[in-house]
């Protein structure tokens, strides 16, 4: 398996885009105001989203409880209490592409502990971060600079008549050039002994001056990743597949359903409550980085892509013929201009 969760950061935020979206909420957070003297930008985040697209919070306590008891049990053993919150899992995957999840096994404090870390990072002087910039292993470790990365929808053809079909109030920004924010990718968990994708699964970067950083990445990475596998299993039931139809393997999920859950897109804007953020931190004296922690649960790079189960008599199956899924993030590295740049072959 490899899980590179890129934090990505600007400022103020810029749109973006990518692929499936997750929004983790710790156990301890909540979707009220929070206190004085102090914005919280997951609850920004939420607000926005659960506002324009009405998409419901999935408590995975329940879930997990049933699977500590029953670790092994086939699609047919889930009383219709767990079954029903799967099929809501896969309806709001399959509808909008993106799902709120609440972990009770993530708290704020290790939130906090990520961020605080990060803006520590990217208030560093440029010439130090760039150092642990690594564009001939397509920078899939270390860090991205701004200016690099190309935004898919502002390449994408197909993409774009999308986008502009769809009705004039729901239509995001259009990109005009790379993308401002800086990224660091840091992979979590064991590399292949063997790959064809070396530059896929590279041993991670780690700056100097940072003693907490390896703890502090992988603490917050495999909890994501946690939270991500109980999400995949819960997704397979909902679709009508056993349990471990996509954690055995973590392929991408829009393949193996055969486009039945498509791959979306997401956009960052800037609301009152951004710039009320931004106010706020520059009285205290405190970072303006935006930070957040996004985590690319994905297949082992030499593994093969195929629809499962009933998925393979789709009729947009053959829009999705097997490959390894080494290859297809280098497409998608290609066309997003990580995979080529600066002279790389």
């Amino acid at each position: 398996m490899s899980t590179p969760p890129p934090p990505a950061m600007s400022t103020p935020p810029p749109p973006k885009q990518c692929r499936l979206f997750l929004l983790l909420l710790p156990a301890m957070s909540t979707l009220s105001p929070p206190p004085p003297g102090h914005v919280d930008s997951s609850s920004i985040i939420v607000d926005s989203i659960m506002l324009s697209m009405q998409i419901p919070v999935i408590d995975l306590a329940p879930y997990l409880e049933f699977s500590g008891k029953f670790p092994t049990p086939d699609k047919d053993g889930f009383d219709s209490r767990l079954k029903s919150l799967c099929v809501e899992v896969s309806r709001t995957l399959r509808e909008t592409g993106a799902l709120l999840v609440k972990d009770p096994r993530c708290t704020a404090e290790d939130n906090d502990r990520f961020l605080d870390m990060m803006e520590k990072y990217f208030e560093m002087p440029d010439d130090f971060k760039r150092r642990q910039e690594r564009p001939q292993l397509h920078y899939q470790v270390g860090v991205t600079p701004e200016g690099v990365e190309v935004p898919r929808s502002l390449v994408d053809e197909e993409m774009q008549e999308k986008l502009r079909a769809m009705p004039i109030e729901f239509q995001p920004s259009t990109p005009t050039g790379p993308d401002p924010k800086w990224r660091y990718m840091w992979r979590v968990g064991p590399r292949p002994s063997n790959t064809r994708f070396k530059e896929l699964n590279s041993e991670p970067v780690i700056p100097e001056g940072f003693p907490e950083w390896k703890d502090t990445m992988d603490s917050w990475g495999y909890k994501m990743i946690s939270a991500i596998e109980a999400v995949a299993e819960m997704a397979a039931v909902g679709f009508g597949l056993q349990k471990d139809a996509f954690t055995s393997i973590m392929k991408q999920i829009e393949w193996l359903t055969a486009g039945e859950c498509i791959a979306g897109m997401h956009e960052v804007v800037v609301t009152d409550r951004t710039i009320d953020a931004i106010k706020l931190a520059s009285e205290q004296n405190r970072s303006l980085w935006r930070v957040s922690s996004t985590l690319f649960a994905h297949i082992a790079s030499d593994a093969v892509l195929k629809h499962l189960d009933h998925f393979a008599d789709s009729p947009l199956a053959c829009k999705y013929p097997p490959m390894c899924a080494g290859e297809f993030v280098e497409q998608e590295l290609a066309v997003i201009n990580l995979k080529g740049n600066n002279g790389d072959a």
